[in-house]
């Protein structure tokens, strides 16, 4: 998943910089980069939980329960954006 985002990250940013010019012209930029850091906070806890840490297990199922819903924002720009290209 982790590898998936920064693809996505980097296809967005490349896109948007080519057909605009610059970036920043709507919410998705911003949410895309709190996935962004939501998905490296979570990657970062599930690496912890594997060496034994216990709070590390509570954080991982709250920074998930918190991309459940950046996921679902990003989702929703992602199409408003996707609709002005078309």
């Amino acid at each position: 998943m982790l590898l998936l985002v920064l693809l996505l990250l980097l296809i967005g940013l490349v896109g948007t910089v080519g057909h605009y010019g610059n970036l920043g012209h709507s919410i998705h930029l911003p949410l895309g980069l709190l996935v962004v850091g939501l998905v490296l906070a979570s990657a970062t806890t599930a690496w912890q939980m594997i060496n034994g840490n216990e709070f590390a297990r509570t954080l991982h199922v709250f920074i998930n329960g918190g991309l459940f819903f950046a996921l679902a924002l990003v989702s929703w720009s992602g199409w408003v954006v996707v609709q002005k290209y078309l």
